[in-house]
This record gives C-alpha cells, sequence and structure tokens, in this order.
C-alpha cells in the first residue's frame, strides 16, 4: 500500500457500551440491541449514514466478548452458546456515497438450544483501507472501526445489581456497581456535587435541575446524569463520573447521586474533603 493510504489510525467506538460519541463523519442507527429470542425468530437491522465526503467502503464482521472490571472490551473465543456462532449478516461488504446510508440486516438462527441468559456479540463496521485506497490513491485518511452489540435473551429476564462502593477524590466519583442479575444492566439517574456550607438538608439531587435555563444557587458546583456504562451479568465494574477538566479546590465536598442500577433504586450521600497540597497554606 502506498505510504500516504497507510492505515494511519483505527477509530474505534463501541458506542453500544459505553455511550460515546461516533466518529464525526459516520454515523450508527441503532447504536445498540437489545430484544428476546423467545418467540418465533425476527430480523433487525443497523443503519450505517456516510457523512463525509468521500465514498466509505465497509466490511461487516461479527465477533463473541467480554468485558473486564475497567470496561475494557475483549475479543472472546467463539463457542456453540456464543451468539455470533448464530448471527446471519447481509449485506457482509458494501460501499456507501457521501450523503447516503446502508441498511445492513442481521437474524439469530441458532442450531442448538441456547442456555437461559444473556447472549451476547459485537458487529463491526470497519473500513476497508485496500479498497479506498484504489478508488482514490495517495490520499492521507483516518479509516474508522465501529462496535456496534447486541444483546439478546433467552428466559426471563432479571436486571438486579448492587452499588458497592462509592469513591471520590478532587478529580471524579468512582461507582464500584455488581450485577447480580442474569443481564447487562446500566445506572439511570444523577448526581449533585456541592459545597458542604451549602449542602440542603433534603433533595439535594432534586434541587439540581438538567435542563439548560437552570441557575445554579450558590454552592451547587456540578450536577448531571449518571454515567451510563455497561455491567455485564455476573460481572464488577468501576464507573468513572468526572468532576471536570479542573481539579476541585481544597475544601470540603457533598456529592449526592441517586438513581437505579437495573431493576434495583440507590440513594447516595458522600462528604469528603480534598485537602491542600503541602505547598499551599
Amino acid at each position: 500500500m502506498n505510504l500516504a493510504t497507510r492505515f494511519i489510525a483505527l477509530g474505534v467506538t463501541l458506542a453500544a457500551i459505553a455511550f460515546h460519541p461516533l466518529h464525526a463523519q459516520v454515523a450508527l442507527a441503532p447504536q445498540m440491541a437489545d430484544f428476546s429470542l423467545d418467540g418465533p425468530g425476527k430480523t433487525h437491522s443497523f443503519r450505517l449514514s456516510n457523512e463525509a465526503k468521500l465514498p466509505m467502503h465497509v466490511v461487516v464482521t461479527v465477533s463473541n466478548w467480554t468485558m473486564d472490571a475497567n470496561g475494557k472490551v475483549d475479543i472472546a473465543a467463539t463457542t456453540e452458546q456464543s451468539l455470533d456462532s448464530w448471527v446471519q449478516i447481509n449485506p457482509t461488504r458494501f460501499t456507501v456515497l457521501p450523503g447516503q446510508s446502508q441498511v445492513v440486516r442481521y437474524a439469530i438462527r441458532p442450531a442448538v438450544p441456547l442456555v437461559s441468559g444473556e447472549h451476547r456479540a459485537m458487529i463491526f463496521f470497519t473500513e476497508d483501507p485496500d479498497a479506498a485506497a484504489k478508488a482514490k490513491p495517495a490520499t492521507l485518511r483516518v479509516y474508522f472501526r465501529i462496535g456496534a452489540a447486541i444483546y439478546a435473551h433467552v428466559g426471563p429476564v432479571h436486571r438486579n445489581g448492587d452499588l458497592v462502593a462509592l469513591g471520590t477524590d478532587a478529580q471524579a466519583a468512582v461507582f464500584t456497581l455488581r450485577n447480580t442479575g442474569n443481564a447487562t444492566s446500566r445506572m439511570v439517574g444523577q448526581y449533585a456535587l456541592w459545597r458542604t456550607d451549602a449542602y440542603p438538608t433534603h433533595d439535594a439531587v432534586a434541587s439540581a435541575q438538567l435542563d439548560t435555563s437552570y441557575r445554579p444557587p450558590k454552592g451547587l458546583l456540578r450536577f448531571g446524569k449518571l454515567p451510563q456504562d455497561a455491567v455485564l451479568p455476573g460481572a464488577i465494574r468501576h464507573s468513572t463520573l468526572s468532576f471536570g477538566k479542573a481539579s476541585l479546590s481544597p475544601g470540603h465536598y457533598v456529592l449526592a447521586v441517586e438513581g437505579t442500577f437495573g431493576d434495583s433504586a440507590f440513594n447516595r450521600v458522600v462528604r469528603f474533603d480534598v485537602p491542600a497540597k503541602k505547598d499551599e497554606p
């Protein structure tokens, strides 16, 4: 391959897992799929849109996958029970012209009975650098790879779990989540970070509105939605909520959070201090 057309970067966006923004020049909808395998088989689809100025030559593949406690996705070996063994995709290779889109349909056709519980697969949409180089030689480009997760369920779905721990420091809060159910779960809720001397006696989270016109009261430093990171069944995951680019100044703080993790509700208040650095008065 010509040096100028080398595959210089692989923009990987697992939007269905971590809910991050997609590559600016490509859009995928939906960004994940979650459905039951009980009953008659159905055909599902994703739509990939080309928002760039050049054609995109795309190859579609499917893999089994898992995730560690820090949210790192790893490709796992295919087994008879893994969903990737039974995903049928059409088409698996195509070209999308600028401003147009391509629908990719898929169906789950297991040849063996799947055990009760959640079965997963990751469908990867990868831009083919070789095809792009042949179409427009000597062009320096960045290519993409997008993973869309499929969560398919056999039998009853139980989204149970616990907020095991909530740690804080000057930069962030770290939620330790344990999934005790049989399906992937996420947090849904909101948080409010207060200076201790301004912390209200009750409704600390409800007092922090999420609409853009809201003017926060003095002492309410941060507020917003909780991270919606996926936690696989039987797994423990650490989910980080950043307090922003700048660290909190030395002082006394209160973090109030409320929401749900799967079908389990939680409400926590954490008081913490940010100490002054040794060279500060």
